[in-house]
């Protein structure tokens, strides 16, 4: 009894916790005054530590929260639904708030323990943005760094949105920063888009994902689409005007092409225009292809007709490959059809092998064609499709080109899988193919083992592409090991003066390499 009485007497005599408050300012905003922090704080009738650096409390105090707030966190977690939390957090009282962030601290890390301690860090905030930032900052590193500290921040900007960027900036380079601006932004402009994307606009400078401004400028164009175009061709970034102008056409033009594309050929600033051009025909391309490419037939500039088929046909190649394939045998201009091949390579690079064939078929026989090839193939070994590029390269025609690639196979394989291309060499009956794809494997493997190197090189039988692979592995070999190269370069390996001259030279110009 007389600890009981101690308790109640102890709780009576605490006083209320001092944190930080805001203190309106001429303007009407927040501005944010620092005062003493309590080292007690009372929830729910009861007695809980905080923390002198945070101001939240600390993890041992979670025991003496209210049953009933802890049942509370508990149940949103497990039937978690963002309306249902931001109705929640709101009720809350900042103790409670408080209370818990330590609380949900002390739980296992999960994607809805993460999301439901960055509301309860926005509802702090619009109440404190002071004291919930400076606990943002002082709560443990999480793997997505700054989540917290941009629910501050998101809160504070949508009634003082210098602050808010002030707090941003604090913070220093960094991803951190990154991830604080944006979300500054995305609450911004929600409360007026026209003048977060102005500021963005003035500040280029601005570390921020320009991303975060795309739906609110979208949700403009629904209303008002040349207001919406206006802000996005401000941008003076050249990636950041591009994204935006894009993502506005798509709205603008599901609702009036011709407003959209009348607009766009406004523009006096030529790469203004061609931008948007291209964004507002792409767009248009997803609806009516036809429509869109009919159009840009009729554009007079060479380049800016080009640009624009490029962008309306490589849409409509990725709804509906075989009929956007089959339009370009229709095509008698040469610049149009060269300016869809990497279109054409790219978006392709999914299908099988079938279905790859198939579409090539419908291309004429002619320069186009081998481009396509060239480029298909070139891709298809970057990515590491080797499968597929061989199929493709035995059926290319014989070219520079397409000797090109069957070297860069042999080269590329060898980086991913070294055994499996040794294999697949050692299979290989004697032809040019199996030389020029042995060529790129030995200036792969010269870059760890340049005595195998040159022993592979030795066995191509055509003195030419022999002779080109030792120099490669000469080159890459003394670049990194100047000493035991030179007993070779120098030896027999039967290098001409000139040939010295040019490995020297080669060396000079090409990366370091490390050898065991």
């Amino acid at each position: 009894m007389t600890n009981y009485n101690t308790l109640l007497l102890v709780c009576s005599l605490v006083g209320g916790v001092v944190g930080y408050h805001l203190r309106g300012g001429s303007s009407g905003q927040h501005e944010m005054v620092p005062q003493a922090i309590s080292s007690k704080s009372v929830v729910a009738g009861s007695a809980t530590s905080v923390s002198a650096k945070s101001g939240l409390p600390t993890e041992d105090a979670t025991s003496s929260v209210s049953l009933s707030l802890a049942d509370q966190m508990k149940q949103l977690l497990v039937d978690f639904d963002q309306g249902t939390v931001l109705k929640a957090v709101q009720k809350l009282s900042v103790e409670d708030l408080k209370s818990a962030l330590a609380l949900l601290a002390s739980m296992p890390k999960s994607q809805h323990r993460d999301s439901l301690r960055k509301q309860l860090y926005a509802a702090w905030a619009a109440t404190d943005p002071n004291a919930a930032w400076k606990a943002a900052l002082a709560d443990p590193p999480d793997k997505t760094p700054g989540h917290l500290l941009a629910a501050v921040a998101g809160t504070l900007a949508k009634t003082n949105p210098a602050a808010a960027i002030k707090l941003a900036m604090s913070l220093g380079m960094g991803s951190k920063r990154s991830t604080v601006m944006a979300q500054v932004y995305v609450e911004w402009s929600k409360v007026d888009v026209a003048a977060a994307i102005g500021y963005a606009s003035a500040h280029p400078e601005d570390q921020f994902d320009s991303l975060s401004l795309i739906s609110p400028l979208n949700r403009l164009a629904e209303k008002d689409p040349l207001k919406a175009a206006n802000l996005a061709i401000s941008f003076k970034d050249d990636l950041r005007r591009a994204v935006h102008i894009s993502g506005l056409m798509d709205v603008w033009v599901d609702r009036d092409p011709a407003a959209a594309l009348r607009w766009a050929q406004s523009q006096t600033n030529p790469q203004f225009r061609k931008e948007a051009t291209d964004a507002a025909v792409g767009a248009w391309a997803d609806a009516d292809p036809a429509a869109a490419l009919a159009f840009v037939q009729t554009i007079s500039d060479v380049d800016a007709r080009s640009s624009s088929f490029k962008a309306a046909w490589g849409n409509w190649f990725k709804s509906d490959p075989n009929a956007a394939a089959s339009y370009l045998s229709n095509i008698k201009d040469a610049k149009l059809l060269e300016s869809v091949n990497f279109e054409f390579s790219h978006y392709a690079l999914g299908l099988s092998s079938k279905e790859h064939a198939a579409l090539l078929a419908l291309i004429p026989e002619g320069k186009q064609k081998e481009e396509i090839y060239d480029m298909t193939t070139s891709h298809q070994i970057r990515e590491g499709q080797y499968s597929k590029a061989l199929e493709m390269l035995n059926v290319m025609s014989d070219s520079t080109a397409r000797d090109r690639n069957v070297a860069q196979l042999g080269e590329a394989w060898a980086k991913t899988d070294l055994a499996a291309a040794s294999a697949w060499l050692k299979l290989q009956p004697d032809s040019t193919d199996r030389d020029l794809a042995l060529s790129g494997y030995t200036s792969t493997l010269a870059r760890t083992d340049p005595l195998a190197a040159i022993k592979w090189a030795q066995t191509i039988p055509d003195q030419k592409l022999r002779q080109g692979a030792l120099m490669n592995i000469a080159s890459i070999w003394s670049k990194a090991d100047t000493i035991r190269s030179a007993t070779w370069i120098n030896g027999d390996a039967g290098f001409s003066a000139s040939d010295k001259r040019t490995i020297q030279n080669n060396a000079k110009n090409s990366s370091n390499y490390m050898f065991n």
